[in-house]
Formats: structure tokens, sequence, C-alpha cells
């Protein structure tokens, strides 16, 4: 089998499964600490974004370590710890304590950091520039196929009730996980010496920084999807939670089986214009919630957020791993995945903020909208500087 084959399946089986043990149990968890431990929706936003930051910080140090030692060890070590957060976690329900359930938070972010950025970085090694949309793509729609079987269960054990023993038996799993990995090829055989003064690098890269940048304001919109989305449609609209669940299968599934046909359009000259049109179809779906309380039009809308989640996605991580030299991919990889972690991670904060905004619905997911159009704008910017720089290279 060669590397390329065998790293891509490997990556993509590993995150269909951690996948499915996380849209199982993990997307109610906004949920369940603001209806079952009665904390504020803000409150609990602004913690995920605590922890998403101090996550997210770690996957730039994690990328960069990843460069001088290897990925393979990260990967591992990240793996299992994942796990063990499930378990204290689940620890947490069992006895009550908000504090462990808070704790086992903390210590996912930073394990979940350190096995994505690594991922991210695997593929960048194996891959050339054109191959990296395919094969990002590869290992999406493996994971979204986690994340579309996942929610369907997760849903109806939320409804029946949030066992402690559904995240320890989860936790087991994705510790078993590592197994797999041990058979993982390192691809980073060209280490370099790890300074301290690598970390901040990338940022450096003018196009680069504005490309996070607008991917971190990209992320806060899909934070959204698993805080104040379910949130609204099951406070506000009255809609089940098994259904919420249901819908998120569809994502899910809809990733799963699309993701790859849509990139392999993708290509270096045209990926920005997926990254554009990506997410103003994203921000609009949630927008369109505002204006029917329907059963019918959530399951409608989510297939338009989905849409823009797929034409965005077709691009987003290559677009970034395609800015940096090839010693630096993995402190590129890294942070570019802070700025999106820690996107995703305010994402609930931000969303809670604006819904406690005196205003109607429909203004408030205007609001998030207009998040998505701010993105765009910074996106064909850096369209504009890197076809500014081809120019003038070719003169």
């Amino acid at each position: 089998m060669n590397l390329k084959r065998k790293v891509l399946e490997t990556v993509a089986t590993v995150s269909f499964l951690r996948s499915f043990g996380y849209g199982t149990l993990w997307s109610f968890i906004v949920l369940f600490l603001t209806t079952y431990m009665h904390l504020p929706l803000a409150l609990v936003g602004f913690y995920l974004l605590v922890v998403g930051v101090v996550g997210a910080l770690m996957q730039i140090v994690f990328g960069a370590l990843s460069d001088s030692y290897g990925r393979k060890k990260l990967i591992i070590i990240g793996q299992i710890g994942q796990g063990l957060s499930f378990i204290m976690f689940g620890f947490g329900i069992f006895i009550f304590n908000v504090l462990v359930v808070l704790g086992a938070l903390f210590l996912q972010s930073i394990f979940s950091g350190m096995v994505f950025s690594t991922f991210n970085a695997m593929i960048a090694d194996v891959f050339d520039e054109n191959e990296r949309f395919r094969g990002y793509a590869v290992q999406r729609a493996l994971a979204n196929l986690g994340w579309g079987i996942g929610p369907a269960i997760g849903g109806f054990v939320y409804e029946f009730h949030y066992y402690s023993i559904s995240f320890m038996f989860m936790g087991i799993l994705l510790s078993s996980i590592s197994i797999i990995l041990l058979s993982l090829p390192e691809t980073n055989i060209k280490t370099k010496a790890f300074k301290i003064s690598d970390i901040p690098g990338a940022l450096l890269n003018k196009p680069f920084l504005i490309f996070s940048i607008s991917g971190f304001i990209s992320f806060l919109i899909f934070g959204q999807l698993t805080s104040t989305y379910p949130v609204y449609e099951s406070q506000v609209n009255l809609i089940p939670v098994y259904l919420i669940g249901l819908t998120w299968t569809i994502n899910g599934l809809m990733v799963g089986i699309l993701q790859y046909p849509v990139a392999k359009f993708t290509n270096i000259k045209n990926s920005f214009n997926f990254l554009i049109f990506g997410i103003i179809i994203y921000g609009l779906g949630y927008f369109m919630l505002s204006l029917n309380s329907s059963i019918l039009w959530l399951f409608s809308v989510m297939i338009i957020i989905t849409i823009g989640e797929i034409v965005y996605s077709a691009s987003a991580t290559a677009t970034a791993v395609n800015l940096a030299k090839p010693e630096d991919r993995g402190k590129y990889t890294g942070t570019f995945g802070f700025f999106t972690s820690i996107g995703r991670s305010a994402g609930p904060f931000f969303g809670g903020v604006v819904f406690a905004l005196p205003v109607d619905y429909v203004l408030k997911w205007f609001l998030i909208f207009l998040t998505a159009l701010i993105s765009s704008i910074l996106y064909f910017l850096v369209y504009i500087i890197k076809k500014d720089h081809r120019l003038k290279k070719s003169l």
C-alpha cells in the first residue's frame, strides 16, 4: 500500500470514529449545561470561549512541535487524552459536579487540538497543492458520516437520559482508537530543531494572517450549529430535541456524500470563490431560520446551511496549508486551527451576546448573516493580495 493511501485511509477512518463519538454525545453539551445544570447560555458560551482559546493556543504549539518531533506520537497521545476527557465528563454527570464537567471540557479542548492540527499536517505532508483539496475532502466526508450517524442516536439518548455511562463507554472507545494509529507511518521525516520563536512565525505572513482572521469570523458562525441553533429551535420554536438531532444527521450525511464530489471541482485557481460564496450561503441559512417556525422549514433550511458548509469546506484547510512552506506545514495548520478553534469556541458566546440583545429574532439572525458577509469580504481581500503578488512576480 503506498504512503498516500495508507495515511488517508487511516486518518479518514479515525476521523469517522471520532466524529461518531462526538456527534452522539458532545454535540448536545450546550443544551445539557443550560437545561439540566441550569447554567446561563452566556456563561456557558464564555467558558467554552476560554477553554477554546487555551486549546487553540496549544494547537499552534503542537503544530510546531510536530514539525520538530514528528506527527505520530502527538496524535496517539492526543487520542488517548480525548477518551479520558469523555470518561471524566461521564463521572462528572454521575456525581452531578459542575466543576468536574467543566474540567473535562477543558482537557477535551487541549487534546482535540493536538489531534486535529497534526492530522491536517499529515495530509499536507503526503499530497501536493492540488491533491490536498481532494485529500481533505475524503477526510471530511468520513468525519461527517460519523457526525451524521451520531446525533441521530444522541438525540434519542438525550431525550431519555444523558447517561454518564454513555460518556464513559464512548471514552473507552475513543481511547481504543489509538490502536489503529499505531500502524500509521510517520510522514514528517525531515524534522527541524524546535524553537519557541517558531510558534508565532506564521503570523508574519500577511495574506495568511488576514486569511486566518477571516477563518476566525467564519467559525463564529459555524459555532452556532451546536449552541444558539438547538437552543432557539427547542426553546423558542418548541421543536423536539430528537428532531434537531435528525437535522444534524442530514447535515452530516450530506457532507459525507457530497464533500468529495464538490472538492473535485476545487483547485488553486478557484479556491477563493468556494470560500466566499460558501460562507455567504452558510450565513444566509441561519438568517432564514427566523422566517418560519415549522418543522418542514427547519429541515429545508438545514439543507441550505449544509450546502454552504460543503462549498466552504471544500477549500478552507487546503488553501490555508498552500500558503505555507513545506517545512512549516505543522506550524501553519496549527495556527489556522488556532483561529478557527477560537472562532468555533467563541461562537456560543457570540451567539449568546447577540441573543441577549433586546431585539426580535429576525434581527438577531440577521446579525449572524452580517458576520458571514464580513468574512467573505476579508477572503476577497486575501485573493486580491495574492493576485497582486503573482502579477508582480510575472513582471
